[in-house]
């Protein structure tokens, strides 16, 4: 892999702990998570329902109580450099939705993304498939904020280091 294809993946790895850890710190400013999707042919599909456009995301995304707490916890994450611009990024996670203190969605899913790469702050979503693998009927909440954040500003910070080499 050369040294453009790594920066690549790091950027894109950056992105993705990016995206959940705004989900996690209960942000409420849609820009910062808008910097990270594709205007042109976005689409977000999932169990709970597909959205076509940036505006239908962002949407949902107001609709969302703020006081919740959400958990994403990516593993087995693999991406395909596409070409010089796209790439396809595949991985399971877990997930885990909290509502007053009480959990009440722990399941097991995949997400399979493609992205647009323009050298813009970030790689942007353009297309994001959610499956259900399988719900999970026991544990606690583990909150994945520091660990999703930790992991952005590392891969970040890879990418630069790499990119100056």
């Amino acid at each position: 892999m050369t040294n453009d294809e790594k920066v690549r993946v790091y950027r894109i790895k950056a992105m993705m702990h990016r995206f959940f850890s705004l989900y996690e710190n209960k942000n409420t400013n849609f820009s910062l998570v808008h910097e990270m999707l594709y205007e042109d042919g976005f689409e977000w599909l999932s169990p709970s329902g597909n959205l076509v456009g940036v505006q239908a995301f962002e949407d949902s995304f107001n609709e969302l109580n703020k006081d919740w707490g959400h958990s994403h916890r990516p593993f087995a994450m693999t991406i395909k450099l596409v070409d010089k611009q796209k790439a396809a990024l595949s991985f399971d996670y877990i997930y885990q939705h909290l509502q007053d203190g009480n959990i009440v969605l722990h399941a097991k899913g995949h997400y399979e993304i493609e992205c647009v790469d323009n050298g813009d702050n970030f790689p942007r979503i353009q297309k994001c498939n959610l499956t259900l693998l399988e719900m999970i009927e026991v544990g606690g909440f583990i909150d994945m904020y520091e660990m999703n954040n930790a992991l952005y500003q590392d891969y970040k910070l890879k990418a630069k280091q790499i990119s100056k080499a």
